[in-house]
């Protein structure tokens, strides 16, 4: 794969910052010079529905969608979405994966019948596809630090610490992250990305 070629597939729940964490990557590309695009899904966001974006970088203008098999990362803001949104993965790619669980409303109604799976069953089916599997406790490390909602940055600051297939550089992230930031949570965000950097791959 070309240094400056990436494909990016985000997944999580509304509200949950997966847009954030879209415009941070894409506009860190925008820095490095590159071309990039993006595409963002919203399903029901007040009942927990999926929200998904797709990111291509140096691709000029081809569609941004990620294939089955075509994600060089897969980011999950939540657990369970690793597991659905694993077949976008590429072989040996990148799996950075929220650990928090929000069981989706099939699993809160079904009385035990539908059974959500565990953290390390989780890690299993993924480890299937990919030894690159990063699994980070985000909600609570950015709870510890004040602000849930920066939780996607600690998963970015994960993404960073642990793969070299970046087309841009961590400073160039870091700017992307106080541009696209509000203000007056950029200090704190910071320091998510500065704490998601110390994960490792599990």
């Amino acid at each position: 794969m070309s240094k400056d070629r990436l494909k990016v597939h985000i997944s999580g729940m509304g509200g949950q910052g997966v847009g954030a964490t879209s415009r941070i990557l894409t506009y860190a590309s925008q820095l490095a010079g590159l071309s990039v695009s993006s595409m963002e899904t919203h399903g029901l966001a007040q009942r927990g529905g999926v929200v998904v974006s797709d990111i291509a970088i140096g691709y000029g203008r081809e569609s941004p969608l990620c294939a089955n098999g075509e994600a060089d990362v897969l980011l999950t803001l939540e657990a369970l979405e690793a597991l659905r949104s694993m077949v976008k993965l590429r072989k040996d790619g990148i799996a950075v994966v929220n650990t928090t669980k929000y069981q989706p409303l099939s699993v809160r109604i079904s009385r035990g019948e539908v059974k959500y799976p565990t953290l390390e069953e989780i890690k299993q089916e993924l480890k299937k596809r990919t030894p690159n599997v990063i699994m980070v406790d985000a909600d609570k490390t950015a709870r510890n630090l004040g602000i849930s909602l920066a939780m996607n940055v600690v998963l970015i600051g994960a993404l960073c610490a642990n793969t070299d297939i970046l087309p841009f550089t961590e400073e160039q992230l870091k700017e992307a992250i106080k541009a696209k930031i509000p203000q007056k949570f950029v200090g704190v965000n910071m320091a998510a990305f500065s704490k998601g950097k110390e994960t490792k791959i599990s």
